[in-house]
């Protein structure tokens, strides 16, 4: 009993110890956001918190919206509801203010962190769990103060997603000591979590639903008693019932419900698939000892360069000399975890060859969670198989100096974490801040406003940090049909049942709007230098004349209308333009509102 009881206070020293040092750089970041200037979220930050607004009142059915289109145009969103679920305590208790989203964000983060680490613990004791803290850690550290506290979708499912690979370890590589019944309790919680990250994003059905269905067949096969099976099933199917209640009944209610969305643009993508050399140069890339996972995305990151193909092959040699080890010396458990490892890695393989449209590094950032946790796992059975562990104990310089990389790489990340810490969208959290305090001047919060967007550089990210902004001041404001994925149904309003319209605009659009009669401007703000402003129209010539000279001069009136951005053209604009656009956008562009009565034609705005 005591001997129990001393095992049991290990664990949770050691746990709790490696989930400490890995959260270490999250509350940095977070503690420093907050205890700096106020943000004003804008953007996709503003959509997300304007699905944990109304949670309570209203409960999201969806998840974020995102570059989802159904065949009649319709935008769709993620599957379900289940990351707002996850902020949403913290959320409630930090009163509802953005600080608190942050600090949600970062809760979600340490959950995962705890969960991977209680879960490594027991398969591999002290060593496997700093071997997955270390793996937790420098995928922190390479993801950026952006990942640490943005409450974006992509972000929200990669820490999780280490728990549910977890998980599926626990049932298809079982360690001597679990039993039937915990295999199968444990399949049960990796239904919830790997729905979890599915929901989050919709890259995650492949991985996911392959996972399960190979665990439930090792399951099968392996316990062979056909109650703890069928009551594993049953038990599988209502907790997958409860997390996708939300997404089930938002198909019912309306047509086409997001489900129909889904399925027609991944059934049947309007853009090609991406280019076979390219997708090798992005397996190469990611499945790296010296991956993205470790150093970091970029141009001047190892795997993106010289570090690519050998650092593949060290990879691949790496995963399969180990599992080939493993068999020679009749270690199933081992064997089992590799080739487990080895499934996802070919499922991954599958999903990036069917990328189709442009592609983003960040759709895929389940592949560091797989190349970090085969590296950690690999590197944990040759410690097993070659006695290592027990010559490393020996050897207490060496133990010293891991000590000393380990805190070496803590106190970088935190560092790190502290001085390059910014505000999600700074120029547009500043943009609103100071928009709607002049606003709010001339608004009524007896009346009822549409809130209209006219932004052809930033995909309406001020537009949705103004309907945030307004919405928390209490005035009665929603947005058209469709932006109902972004802003959620309950605040779709037609423009006869309000009683004023608010058009957004941003750009040169406003010199035009403020000779239309028809407005009236009630606020202004540009976030630019004197010497900024005259940049922006050296850059705006600049990337008319390169789109002209790219005989891309289709894309030209797309620098002053409303539409997609610039940086999502397909085929991708050429490297010197797409650089252009982006600095273009970082110094922000002048944006004002406007008020007109419902029914007056806007002439300057059509």
């Amino acid at each position: 009993m005591f001997g129990s009881l001393r095992q049991r206070s290990l664990e949770c020293k050691s746990v709790g110890l490696i989930t400490a040092i890995v959260s270490v750089p999250l509350l940095i970041a977070v503690v420093t956001l907050i205890s700096r200037d106020r943000w004003f979220p804008a953007g996709d930050m503003a959509q997300a918190e304007l699905h944990m607004r109304g949670f309570l009142a209203h409960p999201p059915l969806v998840g974020a919206a995102g570059r989802i289109v159904g065949d009649a145009g319709t935008q769709g969103s993620h599957p379900g509801p289940a990351l707002w679920v996850a902020m949403l305590p913290i959320y409630l208790l930090g009163t509802r203010s953005s600080d608190a989203l942050m600090v949600a964000v970062v809760s979600v983060h340490i959950v995962a962190i705890l969960a991977a680490a209680m879960l490594a613990y027991r398969r591999g004791g002290r060593l496997l769990t700093a071997l997955i803290g270390l793996v937790s850690l420098c995928i922190i550290r390479s993801s950026g103060t952006d990942f640490m506290i943005e409450p974006w979708n992509p972000w929200l499912a990669v820490l999780p997603f280490m728990v549910f690979v977890l998980l599926i370890a626990e049932v298809i590589a079982p360690v001597l000591r679990s039993s039937p019944k915990r295999r199968a309790t444990m399949f049960i919680l990796a239904v919830a979590v790997g729905s979890y990250c599915v929901q989050c994003h919709a890259g995650y059905v492949p991985l996911v639903l392959v996972a399960l269905l190979g665990a439930f067949i090792v399951l099968i096969y392996d316990v062979g008693r056909k109650s703890l099976i069928l009551q594993t099933a049953g038990i599988s199917l209502l907790v997958g019932l409860a997390m996708w209640s939300p997404s089930i009944l938002d198909q019912w209610r309306r047509t086409p419900g997001n489900l129909s969305v889904l399925w027609q643009h991944f059934a049947s993508p309007s853009e090609p698939t991406i280019a076979f050399g390219s997708a090798v140069r992005v397996i190469a890339t990611q499945m790296n000892i010296l991956g993205p996972w470790l150093t970091g995305p970029g141009a001047h990151a190892p795997s993106e360069n010289w570090a690519r193909y050998p650092g593949f092959i060290a990879f691949v040699a790496l995963v399969l000399f180990v599992a080939l080890l493993a068999r020679r010396r009749g270690l199933s458990g081992l064997l089992r975890m590799q080739m487990m490892f080895c499934s996802f890695l070919i499922v991954a393989m599958v999903s990036v060859l069917r990328i189709f449209g442009p592609y983003f590094e960040y759709t895929i950032r389940w592949l560091w969670i797989l190349s970090g946790l085969t590296i950690a796992h690999s590197c944990f059975a040759l410690c097993r198989m070659f006695g290592i562990l027990q010559w490393l104990k020996a050897k207490r310089l060496l133990t010293a100096l891991a000590v000393a990389v380990v805190g070496a790489l803590l106190v970088t990340s935190a560092v790190q974490a502290h001085q390059r810490v910014h505000l999600p969208g700074p120029t547009d959290s500043r943009i609103v801040g100071e928009l709607i305090p002049q606003a709010m001047q001339r608004l009524d919060h007896q009346s009822s406003y549409l809130l209209r967007m006219y932004d052809p550089y930033t995909l309406n990210a001020t537009g949705f940090g103004s309907l945030l902004e307004l919405e928390r001041q209490g005035f009665d404001v929603g947005v058209e049909s469709f932006f109902a994925a972004a802003a959620l149904p309950h605040r779709v309003r037609s423009e006869m049942s309000v009683d004023e319209i608010l058009w957004v605009v941003v750009g040169p659009a406003i010199a035009r709007a403020d000779l239309d009669q028809a407005l009236t401007k009630i606020a202004y703000v540009d976030p630019r230098t004197a010497q900024e402003a005259i940049l922006a129209e050296e850059l705006l010539n600049d990337i008319r004349e390169g789109l002209i000279a790219a005989d891309r001069s289709e894309l030209v009136p797309s620098l002053d209308t409303p539409g997609a951005s610039l940086l999502f053209a397909e085929p991708a604009l050429p490297a010197p333009i797409a650089e252009m656009v982006r600095q273009l956008i970082l110094l922000g562009q002048p944006v004002a509102m406007y008020a007109v009565t419902p029914g007056t034609t806007v002439t300057s705005l059509q």
